[in-house]
């Protein structure tokens, strides 16, 4: 992150140097919070996991962990299980590694019942403090307790009172708060951590404009940077809802990509110009450039444009969901299915079957459903799991198992026990993020 031209490496900088200024003026401080806008957390998030690598910059060892806060009772558990998995992981890219009381931790973590949560506390609180001693340093190792979900934040605040109460005070925790929210204020108020606590305030650091020098850095005549730069306009005529503009960088789009002469960078210019005119409701003009595009991957059957060509049909099955146009969009997705499994993309096909059941199913299409879920499960089924668990299966299989079919190849225990094979014993609360249709972000050259 030295590269002093490039604009978030120069932010996340600017945090670091933040960071080490405020822990000169409390040293002993030992609950730290973030107070950011929130078009700048991922710039905080980028913070993190720069000094969580071995690239850091500060005196503190800082591990930050993305468990899920769903409830405070199991909180202690999933995190304790997320840390030990987390350093098995890092122990077979670096086997030098050598936490001496891994392996019986590891042993006594599978003992422990996930409904206990008192001891679960203990555990947590005694691992935690194993892997201070064998991390070393003089300083305060801080735990970042940053999950990708939170069902409560004033739970959560109860969480870290009680785990820090129970924490040596070699061990810390550092939180992400909003600005205008305050999340956290409670907590780094109360009487029990009001000595201890220290709020870190970051200035507004100005994310898109950090993003839009990025996407726009380099020769103004390379065909990428000319067509970034008319990404960039066209993403600023949009939030200005100035239809004309996007338009006339649209086709500077196009007409840049045409030029350079290759064909899946032409293709993603229709699919990106497309997507902003969504919100314009521009069906002529949108259905036009998506039908080009798949003109264009058509076109001599070249086979390397057959994956962005598909990613097309996704942008047309959404567009017509958006304008309530039902049928049209399952038709859509089941075209994108039946030719990704033609041309073995099967990572689409997955994402099209899902797709099309979800707008079977959230307008009542029953005869279709019996007939698509089936479809897609037995298709994605005898795929290799490694491929799988990168795809959202888990929905389809969710499907398969709880919606009345006729016939059912395969059972429910035989489901469940794949499933959770793939994603993890509560793998049916995990798919619930799949409500939504996804479309592939197109391939920018």
């Amino acid at each position: 992150m030295a590269n002093e031209h490039n604009p978030i490496a120069v932010r996340i900088n600017y945090l670091q140097d933040q960071w080490i200024e405020h822990r000169q003026k409390k040293p002993k401080a030992r609950l730290l919070r973030w107070m950011v806008a929130p078009s700048d957390v991922p710039l905080v998030n980028g913070f993190y996991k720069l000094e969580s690598s071995t690239h850091g910059k500060i005196e503190e060892t800082l591990v930050v962990m993305l468990t899920d806060f769903e409830s405070p009772d199991s909180f202690s558990y999933q995190l304790s299980n997320d840390w030990l998995h987390m350093y098995q992981l890092e122990q077979e890219k670096y086997p030098e590694l050598a936490w001496e009381d891994y392996e019986e931790l590891r042993n006594e973590f599978d003992q422990l019942d996930a409904s206990d949560t008192p001891s679960a506390d203990a555990f947590l609180t005694k691992m935690l403090k194993s892997f201070k001693e064998y991390e070393g340093k003089p300083t305060i190792m801080f735990v970042g307790v940053n999950p990708r979900k939170v069902i409560s934040h004033q739970e959560m605040n109860d969480w870290c009172l009680k785990i820090l109460e129970d924490l040596p005070p070699a061990v810390g925790l550092v939180l992400t708060d909003h600005k205008g929210k305050g999340y956290h204020d409670g907590l780094l108020n109360h009487s029990k951590t009001r000595e201890f606590s220290q709020t870190l305030v970051l200035k507004d650091q100005d994310m898109k404009g950090a993003c839009d020098a990025l996407m726009t850095r380099g020769n103004p005549k390379d065909p990428q940077v000319m067509f970034r730069k008319c990404m960039v306009e066209m993403g600023n005529a949009a939030s200005k809802n100035n239809k004309k503009e996007v338009n006339h960088w649209g086709q500077k789009a196009l007409d840049v990509t045409q030029a350079s002469g290759e064909k899946a960078f032409w293709i993603s210019a229709h699919l990106v110009y497309a997507g902003f005119l969504f919100g314009f409701k521009d069906s002529a003009r949108i259905h036009q450039l998506l039908d080009k595009a798949i003109k264009i991957g058509s076109a001599n059957n070249d086979k390397s444009l057959s994956g962005i060509t598909l990613q097309v049909y996704s942008y047309k099955g959404a567009y017509h969901s958006i304008c309530g146009e039902n049928q049209k969009s399952l038709d859509c997705f089941m075209k994108q299915a039946h030719l990704a499994v033609k041309k073995e993309e099967a990572a689409l096909a997955i994402g099209a079957y899902k797709n099309a059941i979800l707008v079977a199913s959230q307008h009542r299409m029953n005869d279709r459903l019996a007939e698509i879920v089936p479809e897609g499960f037995e298709y994605g089924y005898k795929l290799e799991e490694d491929l799988l668990k990168s795809t959202e299966f888990g929905y389809i299989a969710k499907q398969y198992i709880e919606i009345p079919l006729p016939q059912q190849r395969y059972s429910v225990a035989e489901v469940d026990e794949k499933m959770q094979t793939l994603f993890g014993e509560e793998w049916k609360k995990h798919v619930q993020s799949s409500n939504t249709l996804t479309a592939a972000e197109p391939v920018l050259g």
